[in-house]
């Protein structure tokens, strides 16, 4: 099986492909976008169905920083061949500065997120289909433009609750999708990855993304709000909020920056871009239950 470890050199991409068709989409999420160019009209509606309101037909193709990312045809059938048995999907990546690479089983690619320019090649084999294969892409994309202007992809679940942001954030199984089933007083944004990025005045905002993981009752949420804390969530008997020293909730919060935080020892100025936007940002510890009082846990400490 071919079962690389890295994805390819740029000299791979530099051979001439053909793109997939003549459509365009933007992956709209505030003022952060990316714009695919090189769609066939089947992908083009799959990936307009799969992302909705996140896609919208008016496209705007000056938004300053937008990422233009080219998608072309690989004649190959997997990059990395699929398992018999299915697996956590390979996600490869390489970083060179502000430029990464990508490797999945259908999708290679790379961007650039200085010279806001991408590619993204996408294999025959069926083992997934085109729009799922590409969403992993964008997910990094996504992360990379964020963390760039001092945002995060945080690992994450969150919620709005009378007009302001909340972060639940853990590794997985620590009560993400839980937490969310249970809420009843905030319109959940996501139970798995949740956009992040500085407001006007540099502090942080929840984005509404279409990485909503397995959440997926009411609409999803349009639009930015003001973060008012972020919470390492533990499943508990009682809902309460504890303290924790700031350090250690720094580490806890870039312990779940996905696809990022593996970098920061070699760009030190992205970390340090995240401590800035979320230096006024309160980060304690919710101990929640199986219902919502979590929320008046919240309530009680003035958060």
């Amino acid at each position: 099986m071919r079962r690389p470890t890295r994805p390819p050199e740029m000299e791979f991409f530099r051979a001439a492909r053909a793109p997939l068709g003549d459509a365009n989409a933007t992956l709209a999420l505030d003022d952060l976008r990316v714009r695919l160019s090189g769609l066939d009209g089947p992908l083009e509606q799959a990936l307009r169905v799969r992302f909705g309101p996140f896609l919208p037909r008016a496209e705007t193709t000056d938004a300053p920083g937008s990422l233009e990312v080219s998608v072309a045809a690989e004649t190959t059938d997997y990059f990395i061949d699929p398992p018999a048995i299915p697996e956590q999907n390979p996600i490869l990546l390489e970083v060179e500065g502000a430029r990464v690479r990508y490797l999945g089983y259908r999708v290679a690619g790379w961007f650039d997120t200085v010279r806001s320019t991408g590619q993204l090649l996408l294999a025959q084999g069926d083992y997934e289909v085109p729009d799922r294969a590409m969403e992993n892409y964008l997910r990094v994309a996504v992360a990379w433009l964020a963390i760039s202007r001092g945002g995060a992809l945080v690992h994450a679940a969150s919620a709005v609750r009378n007009g302001r942001g909340y972060l639940f954030y853990g590794e997985s199984g620590a009560g993400k999708s839980t937490l969310s089933a249970s809420n009843r007083r905030g319109r959940v944004v996501s139970d798995d990855l949740t956009l992040v990025l500085p407001g006007p005045d540099g502090t942080p905002h929840v984005v509404g993304s279409p990485f909503r993981g397995t959440y997926e009752q009411g609409r999803a949420v349009l639009g930015r709000f003001p973060l008012a804390a972020g919470f390492r969530i533990v499943k508990a008997a009682v809902a309460e909020v504890r303290p924790v020293q700031r350090v250690r909730a720094m580490a806890e919060l870039v312990g779940n920056l996905p696809f990022t935080a593996e970098c920061f020892h070699r760009r030190p100025e992205l970390f340090e871009g995240v401590e800035r936007t979320f230096a006024n940002c309160p980060l304690a510890h919710l101990h929640f239950r199986k219902d919502d009082t979590f929320w008046d846990a919240i309530d009680r400490a003035g958060l």
